[in-house]
């Protein structure tokens, strides 16, 4: 089927509207519309029928130069416009959810003082794609508008913002608030359009891991939008919402937080179907005063859950447990006590330290309350222990035995999470141990590898608090090696007043596990060594201000066969080290 170019028929202002379009073309070509009822394909093609041919015949240059076409007259003299509408939808719905103008202004609440085509956002220049709009945003150190040329120059479809040039081609959507809080009410706007389930992780450690390991689990379901990199704060959720391609089944997203009612915040904007605690540790206690007042801040997450939204808690943690849950939600446990309903019953090292085998179960009715830090059994519940010994509930349906090609007995809690969140929404036990089984560690997040030098680097280097310090640790303990075990460590941020004890300990537990080789680098840790008698262990210690410094001094202590744990705060840029090591 082609369309002729008689069907653009002018009207009074120059309006040309498609008076035909082939659905059934589209439904062929477009990937993000399968198993999607024929009514919101019509919809979504009628709202690009109607606004890519807005523009007057003869108006130079269009907002879709680069896309293809010029104007509605070129039309006639280039490809067949479905082809077009094919094309810039299926590019489009990739990059993230498509909105009109009108659609735009509508939930930034601004005015649309330019028309332009339907297309996706974006809020950097730099990866702006052709047909996109550009929103602005504006901050106490940066101003989008600043970027406006870049834009045009990359052929964005338009710009939300509060201001543009003089005599500006593009379209432009205007709004007279921070440009902020315009890109949060789009991404609400995102999540409301989005109808599969949208599932929100917190924790003071292992968001990353166990968002990375859920989107694995959940890939039964089809295409999972998840959280990239560190967006999983006021910026980075709603950027992470309004970039969903379009054919998602489902999305997963980290939430962030440093003070106390960000988590709240980002879950208004979100909404999250599927709310999830990780645990409660000693992170960003510069803005808190107490575990408690953490826990509190975490479990915001869950004070405005719907009546039918699934809420997991780490059974393991009485601090997460201690949480308040609105009426009407489902209430799933994970963790390694009895009576969750997915329960971690083993975890443990393999292939010396460089991989897990984990063992979990699923409870199908687990009919069991949990008050303070014990489980107390209904009568219906009777209780048995398996070959091994370990106790078990009767009604459990499933048990799966798995590996994680990647080092770490902590590994083992997060699959146990992911797994509550997958068999929440249908996948079975058997595939949550298929996938984990494939599972490799997210980029600078315990990365383990050896270079051609032999030196084994376990690379940790994107961020660091005490819990994830202690773990990485345990993990250089656990590991095998010809050679010496060695940790370059880097200051912890964000402590406060605990943060003198917090280095301090963390050192005593280097000596503890018998770390032959150990560098430090920051005012903190600096500062520990000074106050830890480290002369009574035979451990070898170096002390830099920076990485930089750091990496000049260990070049020359390491040897083949050495195991390297390299770990620090994001703001100490611990992986100049690494990067010095693969040098050697």
């Amino acid at each position: 089927m082609s369309v002729h170019p008689s069907c653009f028929q002018s009207v009074q202002g120059g309006i040309h509207h498609a008076t035909a379009f082939p659905f059934d073309r589209l439904r062929k070509l477009s990937k993000w519309h399968k198993n999607t009822p024929i009514s919101r394909i019509d919809h979504n093609g009628a709202r690009y029928r109607r606004s890519y041919a807005i523009w007057n015949v003869g108006q130079s240059p269009s907002p879709l130069s680069a896309s293809g076409f010029s104007s509605a007259e070129s039309f006639k003299c280039k490809e067949p416009a479905y082809s077009i509408f094919e094309r810039l939808l299926d590019e489009q719905s990739q990059l993230g959810i498509v909105l009109t103008a009108t659609e735009i202004a509508e939930a930034t609440g601004g005015q649309v003082i330019k028309a332009g085509p339907p297309g996706s956002i974006c809020t950097d220049t730099r990866n702006i794609k052709p047909g996109q709009w550009f929103l602005a945003l504006t901050g106490p150190r940066f101003d989008g508008h600043q970027f406006l040329q870049s834009a045009l120059a990359k052929s964005c479809a338009g710009v939300v913002g509060n201001r543009v040039c003089e005599n500006w081609p593009r379209g432009f959507v205007k709004v007279e608030e921070n440009t902020l809080t315009a890109l949060h009410k789009l991404g609400s706007s995102a999540r409301k359009k989005f109808k599969g389930p949208v599932v929100g992780i917190t924790g003071s450690t292992g968001k990353t891991t166990t968002r990375a390991m859920i989107a694995l689990v959940l890939e039964s379901l089809g295409h999972i939008h998840q959280t990239s990199g560190n967006q999983n704060n006021h910026i980075g959720v709603p950027l992470t919402l309004i970039s969903m391609p379009m054919h998602s089944k489902a999305c997963v997203l980290e939430l962030g937080m440093n003070h106390s009612g960000e988590i709240q915040e980002l879950a208004r904007i979100s909404e999250p179907c599927v709310r999830v605690v990780l645990n409660v540790g000693p992170a960003h206690m510069e803005n808190f005063t107490s575990l408690e007042e953490i826990g509190r801040a975490k479990g915001e997450i869950f004070l405005e859950a719907r009546s039918g939204d699934i809420c997991i808690l780490n059974a393991d943690d009485p601090l997460v447990m201690a949480l308040h849950l609105p009426d009407g939600v489902q209430r799933v446990l994970f963790g390694s006590k009895l009576g969750c309903d997915v329960r971690l019953i083993a975890a443990k090292s393999i292939q010396g330290g460089h991989a897990i085998q984990v063992t979990l179960e699923h409870c199908s009715s687990a009919n069991v309350e949990l008050e303070k830090d014990n489980l107390q059994h209904k009568k219906s519940v009777t209780e048995s222990r398996d070959s091994e010994g370990v106790e078990c509930c009767q009604q459990s349906n499933s048990r799966v035995v798995f590996e994680i090609p990647s080092p770490g007995q902590h590994l083992g809690m997060n699959a146990c999470a992911a797994a509550a969140v997958a068999v929440s929404l249908g996948v079975s036990l058997t595939q949550v141990g298929k996938a984990l089984s494939k599972f490799s560690p997210v980029n600078m997040r315990l990365s383990m590898e050896t270079f051609e030098n032999g030196i084994t680097i376990i690379n940790d280097t994107y961020n660091a608090n005490p819990m994830s310090m202690v773990a990485a640790l345990d993990i250089l303990h656990s590991v095998e090696c010809k050679g010496r075990k060695v940790a370059l460590l880097g200051d912890m941020f964000e402590l406060g007043i605990s943060g003198k004890k917090a280095h301090a300990d963390i050192l005593k537990i280097c000596q503890e596990i018998g770390i032959q080789l150990l560098g430090v680098a920051g005012l903190h840790f600096m500062e520990a060594v000074n106050v830890v008698d480290m002369a009574s262990s035979e451990l070898c210690t170096l002390s830099a201000l920076n990485s930089e410094s750091l990496a000049l001094q260990i070049r020359k202590k390491l040897n083949k066969g050495d195991v390297v744990l390299v770990k620090g705060s994001r703001g100490m840029q611990m992986e100049i080290v690494v990067k010095a090591i693969k040098e050697i």
